[in-house]
């Protein structure tokens, strides 16, 4: 006689063969989905990259993500080229509507780490654009330190011109360059001067556009690169 009890086991192993054969194919279907949204935003992106992880990967269907990794290199946002952009998410829900629309909206993050790096090239092609058409000036970065270096011309003689400052957070979504030291021609410049000086070479980052909302926390300089370490954005 048939065992009445086939139907419940052929639903069991049907259930079971849903389940493995969804963690195998549902995430990289997603993160190629996300990538492409991602391309969709920054079409100039040399690379995208993006893996995702639940359990059950059904899960992703919903829009709900366990972890979330991204890896996006040489894009622009807000003027400025982006050398990096990597992001470390876990506990996440992204509105997938949006994502179909071309768009990335996280609804939800319960952690997320971001690091942001902008080159010594890509910061002097922002000086240039926004500051020094001229190209009289050019940014120096070593470990922990940043200066502008060039020259000046005035009464027709040509002097020799460094700004030594520091970049810092300004706010939750800009970088800024503060200046603290002006030396001309090995004299170095009244402090009460440096307002005025600040006021003409604003270097302010605005990273309001970067594909993963980030609220940013801190910058740190290496040698020929700037580091801008930011985590989750709560919206306020």
């Amino acid at each position: 006689m048939l065992d009445r009890r086939w139907p419940f086991w052929a639903l069991a192993l049907l259930a079971v063969g849903v389940l493995i054969a969804s963690q195998i194919v549902l995430p990289s279907f997603v993160a190629s989905h996300i990538e492409q949204a991602f391309h969709d935003g920054y079409p100039d992106a040399e690379f995208i990259q993006v893996q995702v992880a639940a359990w059950p990967a059904i899960k992703l269907i919903a829009g709900r993500f366990d972890q979330l990794h991204l890896d996006a290199r040489l894009f622009s946002q807000g003027g400025l080229k982006v050398d990096a952009f990597l992001v470390d998410a876990k506990d996440l829900k992204i509105n997938l509507p949006a994502l179909r629309g071309g768009a990335v909206e996280i609804d939800h993050v319960g952690d997320l780490q971001a690091t942001v790096l902008i080159g010594e090239d890509s910061l002097n092609e922002y000086l240039w654009a926004k500051a020094d058409p001229a190209r009289f000036m050019r940014i120096e970065l070593a470990r922990e330190q940043a200066r502008l270096v060039g020259e000046m011309n005035l009464f027709q003689r040509t002097f020799d011109l460094t700004l030594d400052g520091r970049f810092e957070v300004l706010g939750r979504t800009r970088v800024g360059f503060v200046v603290e030291q002006l030396t001309v021609e090995n004299l170095q410049v009244p402090k009460v001067l440096l307002e005025t000086v600040q006021s003409k070479w604003n270097l302010a980052m605005d990273f309001s556009e970067l594909p993963v909302p980030v609220a940013l926390q801190e910058v740190r300089l290496e040698e020929d690169s700037l580091y801008v370490f930011g985590t989750k954005w709560d919206g306020r």
